[in-house]
């Protein structure tokens, strides 16, 4: 969209690093705010989520706020279209009551002191259409109060935040279509159709030796921070995201989506590695035998295989 109208936003202390090749980040935006925090109240994240629920008394008309781990694959023209007056995607692209993390948002809530648990939809909060009236306004203001009520009680995350006051307003956000913002992690069915890919940089999997998105790998942003050169491969991935994924990749459905985010799971995962040298490898690998052989034996039983027969 060489036609749109960016519009930058950054603290101070991010904008002082913007110096010799780093300079080159910032060539494509119209229009560079910065705004100045104490560095002793707000570390750096801290500061983005002060700058993120601020922004709609920062800067005039209607906009498409869009998070920076985000890949633009298609027009965005479209979005003008839309008649509410703020409106966001469903998070986990799904209804609260199934959402992977509902367990953690109601936990978060409860000490917000408010009834999260009795929300039909929870939104993401990475993409978020916003128009230029009074009611938003009061909306982003509320939002940024939230915020800073939940760092008193040690919680940083935003979202949570922008859903109180969601429910407060009496739930004057619509939802966006979920093409919108595509959780690479969750939204596997939009991905064909998507406008925005948000491939959750904050969110990369734990434990693992391959992150499903290269832009999830922390050695590859490292390396394009440093030289400031965006190589064929990115910019082969920015034009179409599906060549940014691992080649070695399995998706999940129900309840597997669930299981894997049990501390069981990150337990076994934590102590797991592939190959002979794992102590927790080879207990699988004997656990695996000693079920083939209870079915085997099973087999034998009901007179449904014989000795001989192959495993």
């Amino acid at each position: 969209m060489p036609d749109a109208y960016i519009v930058l936003l950054m603290d101070t202390q991010t904008s002082d690093t913007l110096t010799g090749i780093r300079k080159e980040e910032i060539k494509y935006a119209d229009e560079v705010i910065t705004i100045s925090y104490d560095v002793n109240k707000f570390n750096a994240q801290q500061r983005s989520r002060q700058l993120k629920t601020s922004i709609r008394n920062i800067i005039d008309g209607d906009f498409l706020y869009i998070d920076c781990d985000t890949i633009i694959t298609r027009r965005l023209d479209d979005i003008d279209k839309t008649n509410a007056i703020i409106a966001a995607c469903r998070d986990s692209h799904c209804d609260f009551i199934d959402n992977p993390f509902r367990d953690m948002d109601i936990s978060i809530g409860r000490k917000m002191n408010w009834p999260i648990d009795k929300e039909k939809v929870f939104f993401n909060g990475g993409v978020v259409y916003v128009k230029d009236v009074p009611e938003t306004h009061e909306f982003y203001r509320r939002w940024n109060e939230n915020l800073n009520e939940g760092y008193l009680k040690n919680i940083f995350l935003d979202q949570p935040s922008f859903a109180k006051t969601n429910y407060e307003m009496d739930h004057i956000v619509c939802s966006l279509p979920d093409e919108w913002n595509c959780e690479l992690k969750y939204g596997v069915r939009y991905l064909k159709d998507s406008y925005i890919v948000h491939y959750l940089c904050t969110n990369p999997s734990q434990y693992q030796n391959k992150q499903l998105f290269i832009l999830n790998e922390k050695s590859v942003l490292l390396e394009v921070q440093k030289s400031g050169v965006i190589s064929d491969e990115l910019l082969q991935t920015i034009d179409d995201p599906f060549k940014g994924l691992a080649e070695l990749t399995q998706s999940f459905a129900g309840d597997d989506v669930y299981f894997f985010r049990t501390p069981v799971y990150h337990y076994v995962r934590n102590h797991y590695k592939r190959g002979s040298s794992s102590k927790l490898f080879l207990m699988l690998r004997l656990l695996n035998f000693a079920e083939r052989l209870y079915r085997r034996y099973v087999r034998i039983i009901q007179g449904r295989a014989k000795f001989c027969d192959p495993w």
